[in-house]
């Protein structure tokens, strides 16, 4: 994923300087002093080159994009039997495999054996002033979706389960809840839904299909504020109606 970021970062640097060059050509063409129909048959070659240019652009972004979104695809869909816990308490010398069994049997009343848990292991650099979160990828999708099911039983604890989203899934998701409000998204299966404000619901799995639901949709604050600004108002209102 990180080449096809270094990608694109190239693409945008090439266009960038296609641009200023172009500029400076076409700065050129208008001061020079030639006759006019040189001037002319230039510019208009000029004009031809710059749209074949970002033609070329333009499908090569396309064609990134799409690849980026292909390899995200078959990203996430390794992960299909992977899980996140966050707020297990952290031990020196722990068993994480066991620890993580036993919070899954007796919080999430399962009855999973050792074998159900393919891979667990601790995320990041050990920190002693927060619990590190534990990544789990079950032998199985069943015991995946056991734990997903039943993961509301850990409301009212400090421990939490989430899908081990891809990084640019993880941004959408973040976005999303930025704008829409924690308890109006959610994901399912590596895809994130949210609820909008007219109470329509919407799947999207990255920042292309995200785009155009921001735009059309206010954010959870600007709602507010202009609530709490109504509110001001009337109040406002009835002062001077009380002092009439």
């Amino acid at each position: 994923m990180s080449q096809i970021t270094d990608i694109i970062t190239v693409h945008k640097n090439v266009q960038e300087s296609l641009l200023k060059r172009m500029g400076d050509i076409e700065a050129q063409i208008q001061s020079a002093g030639s006759s006019k129909d040189t001037v002319a048959r230039i510019a208009e070659e000029f004009r031809t080159f710059r749209e074949l240019v970002f033609d070329m652009l333009k499908l090569l972004r396309s064609q990134v994009t799409e690849c980026c979104r292909n390899i995200d695809g078959l990203e996430m869909r390794n992960r299909r039997k992977a899980v996140i816990f966050q707020g297990i308490p952290e031990k020196d010398k722990e068993d994480c495999s066991q620890v993580t069994l036993q919070v899954i049997n007796a919080k999430l009343g399962q009855d999973f054996p050792m074998s159900a848990l393919k891979v667990c292991h601790r995320l990041g650099v050990h920190n002693k002033n927060h619990h590190r979160p534990i990544l789990v990828r079950f032998s199985s999708v069943d015991y995946k979706a056991s734990v997903w099911r039943a993961k509301t039983r850990l409301q009212g604890t400090k421990i939490s389960v989430k899908e081990f989203l891809t990084r640019p899934r993880q941004e959408v998701f973040v976005r999303a809840r930025q704008h829409f409000g924690m308890r109006a998204c959610w994901t399912q299966d590596g895809n994130i839904f949210l609820k909008a404000s007219d109470g329509s619901k919407h799947r999207v799995i990255c920042m292309e299909e995200l785009s155009p639901l921001l735009d059309k949709y206010p954010s959870v604050q600007s709602v507010s504020q202009k609530v709490a600004g109504g509110g001001a108002e009337a109040h406002t209102v009835s002062l001077k109606s009380t002092r009439k």
